[in-house]
C-alpha cells in the first residue's frame, strides 16, 4: 500500500515535472493569460506583459478590452464569446494596442477552463504574436493591390490609346491586346485569343480577306505572309498595311527588353488620302486630269528604257492647238478652257491604257505610246489625234472648229533620253507649224539642222544688239495726190559678216527669243535721232512709222519711255507714228497694250494698223484702239486689176477707212497702174519701189537734196 502511494507519488512529480516543462516552453513562445467567467484577467505570463506593454499588475482584474485596438467591428467579439460561453473551441486572428499605442496582431486560440465537475470556471487563451507575419501580409497584400490598380491602369491606358496596341510573347503567342486592335482587323478577331500564335492571327486574316494585297493569288497571299513574318521577327521598321475596306495601318513594332514584341498599329487613312491628294495635284494639270510635266519625263524615261531593252519602237507626240488665242479672245478664257478639257478626254479616249498622256501647259500635250511595230503605227495614231481634234465641238452652244500641229520623236532611234525626245519633238511641231498647220510632222537630223540655225541667228542677234550693229533704214512715203514726200517708214537692218540678214529671217527669232523688246527701242530710238538730225538740217521728214510688237506695248511704262525720248530730242509727238500689225490687237493683254496706246495717241502719236485685211482683226478692233491709220497690204497691191478681187478688197479698205475718218496707205506700190488705180479709188499715201526702195540711215539726207533724189545707187 505504501510501496503504491509512493509510486503514485512519483507519478504526480512526473506529471508536475513534465506539466512545469510545458508550462516553460509555454510561457517562451506563447502570450497566455487566464479570465474567469465574466472574461476579468486573472493570470497572464510575462511575454503577455512584454507585447502589450502593460506590467502583470495593470493587466490582473482588467478586461482585454485594455488591449482593444478598436480594429475589429462589435459583432466580431459578440460571435467570440457565444463560442466560448458555449463550450467551444475558438480561433482566430485578433488586432490588439499596446500600451504605447502601437498595435500589434495575435494568432489566438480560447478555451474553457472546467472544475473538477465539468463546469466551466473561466478561460484560457494561447496566443502568438503574428505581427511581423501579419505586416508581410498587409505588404504583399498592398503589393497585390498595387498590383491589380496598375493592371487596371494599364488596361484603361490601352483602352483610351485610339491605335491599336498587341504584344507578343518570346513564343510569338499574343499576351496582351486592346479591342482597337480587334476592332482594326476584324476580320481575324474571332482567333485573337491570348496565346494564340502571331502566324495563326496572320493566316485568318488573310484567309478571310483581311488585306488588301497586290497579288490575291495562292503565291501571292503566301509571299506576302512571308514577307510580314520576316519583319514581325526583326521588328524596327514601320510597315505599311492597306486594308480590304480601304483604310490603311501604319505598324510599328519593337522588341522589349524581357523579350516581347510589342506593336502599335495607327490608322492613318486620312494622311494617305492627303497624300494622295498631294499626289495628283503635283502630277496632274488641275483643269484637264492629265498628267504634268515631271510625269511625263518620269514615264518617257522608262518607255525608252524599257525600248532598249525589248528593241520595240515608241514615240512621243507634241500636240499643239492652232489658233488657239483666237478662241480665248473672241469666246473668253472659259470657252479656252472648255475646249481643251474636250480635246484632252477625246485624245485619251484613243489611247491605251499603258500610253501617257500629259498637259505640258497652255494648249500643249505630250503622248507617249510604246511598243510600236514601227513608224507606221505612229503615223496612223498621228493622224487618228488629228481627226479627232477636227471634229466640231459644242461650246456655249457655239459650234467650234479646232485644230491642232503633231510633232513626232521616234525612241530610241531620234533620243535617247527624255530631254532630247522633247527637243526633238518640239523641232518636228515647229515644223508641222511652218508648213501650215493641222498635220504631223516627224523629226529627222536636218530639222535639227534648221533650229540650229535659228539658234545661232538668236545668238548673233543679242552678240549684234550689245554691240549696237542693229541700223536702220527708211523707206519713203508720197501723197498719191501730188506724189509729195509725207513721210517714212522704218525697217529694222542687219549686216552679220558682210551679209544682209532678211528682216524675215531675223524678226520672228527676235520675238521668240524676248529679244523684240532690246530690238524695237533700238529701232524707235535710230528713227527719232534721224528725224532730229533731218530737222536741224532744215528738212522736214513728216511722221516716222515704227512697227511697234506686243511685248512692247505690254511693258510696264512703255508710252511714258517714247515720250521721255522725243522730249531728250525736243521733237513733237507728230514726228512719230506707231505702226501696228492685227495680231498685236489680237493678244491676251489687250487691255495693257490699249492703255499704252491711248496713252501715247493722247499725246499726239499717230497709230496705225498695218496689213489690214490680212489678219483676225474684227472692226470692234478700230472701234476700241485709237487707230488712225490703215495699211493696205502689199499682197492686195500686187494683182490689182480692175475687174479682180484684190482690187475690190483695196477699195473696200479705203472706203471703210474714209467712213470712219482714217486714211490710208497702200504699201508695195511697184508700177504707174497700181498707183494711179489707187489714186482713182481715193486712197491717200503709198510707198512701194515705184517710188523708193528702203534708203539706208547714213545716206538719208541724200534723199533730200534733188540733184541726187532720183539716184538709184542711194537706195536699197
Amino acid at each position: 500500500m505504501k510501496r503504491d502511494f509512493h509510486r503514485a507519488g512519483n507519478k504526480v512529480k512526473q506529471i508536475q515535472a513534465e506539466f512545469g516543462a510545458y508550462k516553460t516552453a509555454l510561457d517562451r513562445h506563447a502570450i497566455v493569460a487566464m479570465t474567469d467567467r465574466s472574461g476579468t484577467i486573472v493570470f497572464v505570463n510575462d511575454l503577455f506583459c512584454r507585447i502589450s506593454g502593460f506590467s502583470r499588475s495593470e493587466l490582473v482584474g482588467q478586461k482585454h478590452s485594455i488591449v482593444n485596438s478598436g480594429l475589429h467591428p462589435r459583432q466580431f467579439f459578440v460571435d467570440m464569446w457565444r463560442t466560448i460561453a458555449q463550450g467551444g473551441l475558438w480561433h482566430g486572428e485578433i488586432c490588439n494596442r499596446s500600451k504605447d499605442g502601437s498595435l500589434y496582431w495575435v494568432d489566438t486560440t480560447i478555451v474553457p477552463l472546467l472544475d473538477p465537475s465539468g463546469a466551466g470556471r473561466g478561460y484560457v487563451s494561447i496566443r502568438y504574436d503574428i505581427t511581423r507575419r501579419k505586416a508581410a501580409e498587409a505588404a504583399l497584400s498592398a503589393e497585390n493591390e498595387k498590383r491589380r490598380e496598375a493592371e487596371a491602369l494599364l488596361r484603361d491606358i490601352l483602352e483610351a490609346i485610339p491605335d491599336a496596341v498587341a504584344a507578343f510573347d518570346s513564343n510569338d503567342r499574343l499576351a496582351l491586346c486592346n479591342d482597337t486592335f480587334k476592332r482594326y482587323y476584324k476580320d481575324s478577331a474571332p482567333v485573337m485569343e491570348l496565346g494564340v500564335s502571331f502566324e495563326s492571327i496572320l493566316r485568318f486574316g488573310v484567309e478571310h480577306g483581311q488585306f488588301n494585297l497586290a497579288k490575291n493569288t495562292p503565291d501571292g497571299r503566301e509571299a506576302w505572309i512571308a514577307a510580314r513574318m520576316r519583319e514581325h521577327r526583326n521588328p524596327g521598321k514601320k510597315v505599311l498595311q492597306q486594308l480590304s475596306d480601304g483604310r490603311w495601318l501604319q505598324v510599328r513594332e519593337r522588341l522589349s527588353r524581357t523579350g516581347y514584341v510589342v506593336g502599335v498599329r495607327s490608322d492613318i487613312t486620312d494622311l494617305k488620302q492627303a497624300e494622295l491628294v498631294i499626289k495628283r495635284q503635283a502630277e496632274h494639270d488641275p483643269l484637264t486630269g492629265l498628267f504634268n510635266r515631271s510625269v511625263l519625263l518620269e514615264r518617257l524615261a522608262d518607255a525608252v528604257a524599257a525600248s532598249e531593252r525589248t528593241g520595240r519602237q515608241g514615240a512621243l507626240m507634241l500636240v499643239d492647238l492652232d489658233d488657239f488665242k483666237s478662241v480665248n479672245d473672241t469666246l473668253g478664257h472659259d470657252a479656252g478652257d472648255m475646249l481643251l478639257v474636250t480635246v484632252a478626254q477625246r485624245i485619251g479616249g484613243l489611247l491605251r491604257k499603258s500610253d501617257t498622256v500629259a498637259r505640258l501647259g497652255g494648249d500643249e500635250f505630250a503622248i507617249v505610246i510604246s511598243h510600236l511595230s514601227g513608224v507606221d503605227d505612229a503615223i496612223r495614231i498621228a493622224e487618228k489625234i488629228l481627226a479627232c481634234v477636227r471634229e466640231p465641238i459644242n461650246i456655249e452652244h457655239r459650234r467650234v472648229n479646232a485644230n491642232c500641229s503633231v510633232g513626232v520623236a521616234m525612241f530610241p532611234d531620234d533620243g535617247g533620253s527624255s530631254k532630247e525626245l522633247l527637243k526633238h519633238a518640239d523641232i518636228a511641231l515647229y515644223h508641222a507649224k511652218g508648213r501650215g498647220r493641222g498635220i504631223s510632222c516627224f523629226f529627222d537630223p536636218t530639222l535639227r539642222d534648221s533650229v540650229e540655225r535659228r539658234q545661232a541667228t538668236g545668238d548673233a542677234l543679242r552678240t549684234a544688239l550689245a554691240a549696237d550693229e542693229i541700223d536702220i533704214a527708211l523707206q519713203p512715203q508720197v501723197s498719191l495726190d501730188h506724189r509729195g514726200h509725207v513721210g517714212f517708214e522704218a525697217l529694222a537692218r542687219w549686216t552679220l559678216n558682210g551679209r544682209q540678214v532678211p528682216p524675215g529671217d531675223f524678226i520672228p527669232v527676235a520675238e521668240d527669243s524676248g529679244l523684240i523688246v532690246p530690238l524695237g527701242y533700238r529701232v524707235l530710238e535710230k528713227s527719232m535721232q534721224v528725224a532730229r538730225l533731218l530737222r536741224n538740217l532744215g528738212y522736214d521728214p513728216g511722221p516716222i512709222a515704227v512697227n511697234v510688237a506686243a511685248a512692247q506695248l505690254k511693258q510696264s511704262g512703255f508710252a511714258e519711255s517714247v515720250l521721255a525720248l522725243l522730249r531728250k530730242l525736243d521733237l513733237n509727238a507728230s514726228a512719230l507714228e506707231i505702226e501696228l500689225t492685227e495680231n498685236v490687237l489680237l493678244d491676251r493683254s489687250s487691255d495693257r497694250i490699249s492703255e499704252a496706246l491711248c496713252e501715247l495717241n493722247d499725246a499726239g502719236v499717230a497709230i496705225t494698223l498695218d496689213d489690214f485685211g490680212t489678219g483676225y482683226a474684227s472692226l470692234s478692233h478700230l472701234k476700241r484702239y485709237p487707230v488712225s491709220r490703215l495699211k493696205i497690204d502689199q499682197s492686195f497691191v500686187r494683182e490689182i486689176q480692175p475687174d479682180m478681187c484684190d482690187a475690190v478688197i483695196a477699195r473696200t479698205i479705203i472706203s471703210l477707212a474714209h467712213n470712219l475718218k482714217m486714211t490710208v496707205v497702200a504699201e508695195g506700190v511697184e508700177t504707174e497702174q497700181q498707183f494711179r488705180f489707187l489714186k482713182a479709188h481715193g486712197c491717200d499715201y503709198a510707198q512701194g519701189f515705184l517710188i523708193s526702195r528702203p534708203i539706208e540711215r547714213l545716206r538719208i539726207e541724200d534723199y533730200f537734196r534733188p540733184e541726187v533724189r532720183i539716184d538709184e545707187n542711194l537706195t536699197k
